[in-house]
């Protein structure tokens, strides 16, 4: 987790967005937002590493 920087999972976080706000409702949709979901548990995660 922590080669993960706020700046890549920021833009990772904006491009997921952008690929649910294309997609129409259905199982692409659902998978692109459980990775949006997943970016933001990462971000969560190396948030609480830099602060210990």
């Amino acid at each position: 987790m922590g080669a993960d920087t706020a700046a890549e999972l920021l833009a990772e976080g904006k491009r997921l967005v952008d690929e649910i706000d294309a997609l129409a409702a259905g199982p692409q949709r659902l998978a692109a937002y459980l990775r949006l979901q997943g970016v933001v548990e990462r971000a969560e995660s190396a948030l609480q590493e830099e602060r210990s």
